[in-house]
């Protein structure tokens, strides 16, 4: 079971490494579609935003009432639906969510206890860390970086 600053540490990090990804990009950059299918890097910074803030709703549900909700949906309908509602959003919309969000999530993990329970720790790891390389992965193959 990993420890809370463990998982604090290792989303921070692979954080740290995304954002070095996207600060590479021009605006221009950032509309061009094809980084993940139709997606472009914006829409790619929204739907990341988005896992955010239902991991955060999952976590605060579990922290205050015990328990955590399902998925509404399939993952790939969840995505689909987020990309459709989101697509006309502007750049500086998108990085306002993202800051937004991510800012939220680690408030929500840092009231986590210091041996958060291994359903707990996956959801983190999977919408923060390996959410995070699955998409530096991406970029750097779409932008040609090694």
């Amino acid at each position: 079971m990993k420890a809370k600053k463990d998982l604090l540490s290792e989303e921070d990090e692979g954080w740290r490494e995304l954002g070095k990804r996207f600060n590479r990009l021009s605006e221009d950059d950032y509309l061009k579609p094809g980084v993940n299918d139709d997606w472009n890097a914006k829409d790619m910074l929204v739907h990341i935003a988005m896992w955010h803030a239902s991991a955060t709703d999952r976590l605060e549900s579990h922290r205050t009432m015990g328990s955590m909700p399902p998925l509404s949906a399939s993952v790939d309908a969840i995505n689909a639906e987020q990309y459709e509602r989101s697509k006309d959003l502007t750049l500086k919309e998108a990085k306002a969510m993202s800051g937004a969000s991510r800012h939220r999530f680690r408030e929500e993990m840092a009231m986590l206890p210091d041996t958060p329970d291994e359903r707990v720790a996956m959801l983190i790891y999977g919408d923060g860390a390996e959410h995070y390389q699955e998409h530096i992965e991406q970029l750097d193959k779409f932008f040609g970086v090694a």
